[in-house]
């Protein structure tokens, strides 16, 4: 496991190495001579990949209900073992939910550089704080240290739905409004 978390930790930076910002020509264009950036990044670069990161995370909810059906109907439909089948889909779904984890606090770290870095309205903030309770709620999933009921109001406070479409709909109003 912790060999994977350092393949995609490797992925992710070598990723933001091949933005376009961090190659490009900052010779003629006096536009750009203002923009926030971080060590040669620029924030809204950092915004898109924190965008495609989070449509990553967000994959789950696709995820979850495809996950159930091929439990109930993948042996069939593919004409496997049912016992070997469902071993190999709880394998992938295994690291599919360590890279949800992973994927969901990165673009939180990313998302929040890319707010410090520019002059956010405070409904991008709510979103932000919305995005971050739900990394923390999920990471407490994974872990085995803290008390089950705490876990349990983790992952009720996690599943919740409407704190997901809260963060959406406030980064998305809140960058209509900044823009």
């Amino acid at each position: 496991m912790m060999k994977n978390i350092h393949l995609i930790f490797m992925v992710f930076f070598i990723a933001i190495l091949f933005l376009p910002a961090t190659h490009a020509d900052r010779g003629g264009d006096s536009d750009d001579d203002d923009e926030a950036s971080w060590n040669g990044i620029e924030a809204e670069d950092m915004g898109s990949v924190a965008l495609w990161m989070m449509i990553g995370t967000l994959f789950i909810i696709v995820w979850k209900p495809l996950h159930t059906y091929l439990r109930q109907r993948g042996p069939e439909l593919f004409d496997i073992d049912s016992k070997s089948f469902k071993l190999k889909l709880k394998k992938f779904n295994t690291k599919h939910l360590s890279i949800h984890t992973i994927l969901g606090f990165l673009t939180a770290i990313v998302g929040t550089v890319h707010g410090l870095l520019l002059d956010w309205h405070w409904t991008l903030w709510v979103g932000m704080v919305c995005v971050w309770i739900l990394v923390i709620s999920g990471s407490l999933l994974k872990w085995k240290w803290p008390p089950r009921q705490v876990r349990k109001g983790a992952r009720l406070l996690h599943m919740q739905r409407a704190l997901s479409i809260l963060a959406v709909v406030m980064l998305l109003i809140g960058h209509t409004l900044v823009d």
